[in-house]
């Protein structure tokens, strides 16, 4: 089976609907777009989410810190100049979830 394909019509789920994984997380079903059957995820997409998540904190915050107190900026300075970090972390682990998406029938 590929990547973000229906079990039943064998057809690819649109980005739109896999996109509210990221938001909601993986205990919830979605339905198909071409069929309109309900499916769900076969496993969880990035085992130890949360140690990834904690990663993620761990890389945006420690480069807060650093132009905080090493470069004496203020909290806004320091913000802006993490916002890459977060930016790519955020893509990062989108592009890594959405890549392991493999869908069941609902049970």
């Amino acid at each position: 089976m590929k990547n973000r394909e229906c079990p039943y019509c064998h057809q690819t789920v649109s980005l739109k609907w896999c996109l509210k994984y990221l938001l909601r997380g993986t205990d919830y079903s979605t339905v198909c777009n071409h069929c309109g059957r309900s499916i769900k995820l076969a496993k969880e997409p990035i085992p130890g989410f949360k140690y990834s998540f904690m990663a993620g904190f761990l890389s945006i915050y420690i480069p807060m810190q650093v132009c905080l107190y090493a470069f004496n900026t203020t909290f806004v300075e320091a913000l802006i100049y993490s916002l890459p970090f977060v930016i790519v972390c955020l893509s990062v682990s989108a592009y890594l979830t959405l890549r392991s998406l493999f869908f069941d029938g609902d049970i």
